[in-house]
């Protein structure tokens, strides 16, 4: 194992570690804050929001940490000579889930600007729902799927 072949594990536990707290963190607030809210009293809501502002900056970063390491892992395997055809395609549709996740979370932050300064009170449109955080948790689970498709289809290139 090469130098070259140690960064890019690196790159790659990164990219992972980073989609795991993104997606696991959006998991916590489904299963566990959004029915919770519900239920409480209003400092117990404020905690709640407070924590959202915080899980936001964080996925800001990881948004950052994730285009970067994926950049650098597609361009690794795609230089690979290995790749097939149903590989770029599945390449090009997780990228594309991924692209709009980030556009979700940049609606949903404006949004929610918008709400606390009153101008979006309690608007909620059918083409909402293509930009909740229910879409984004779903888009993520999908590109996690993609991730593993593209592993077995990059292997099977391997192997021939």
């Amino acid at each position: 194992m090469g130098i070259m072949d140690i960064l890019l594990l690196g790159v790659r536990w990164i990219h992972g570690m980073s989609a795991v707290t993104w997606i696991g963190g959006s998991i916590f607030y489904w299963l566990i804050v959004r029915p919770t809210i519900g239920q409480s009293d209003k400092n117990t809501i404020l905690l709640f929001r407070i924590i959202g502002q915080k899980f936001r900056s964080i996925v800001n970063t990881l948004i950052g940490v994730l285009l970067i390491t994926g950049a650098v892992l597609a361009a690794d395997r795609l230089t690979a000579g290995s790749v097939s055809v149903a590989y770029a395609i599945v390449l090009c549709v997780k990228i594309f889930l991924a692209v709009y996740m980030f556009y979700i979370v940049w609606f949903l932050r404006r949004q929610a600007d918008e709400v606390d300064e009153g101008t979006n009170k309690g608007k909620r449109s059918l083409g909402s729902l293509f930009v909740s955080t229910d879409a984004m948790l779903i888009a993520g689970v999908v590109v996690f799927l993609l991730s593993d498709i593209l592993s077995a289809l990059f292997e099977r290139g391997l192997i021939r």
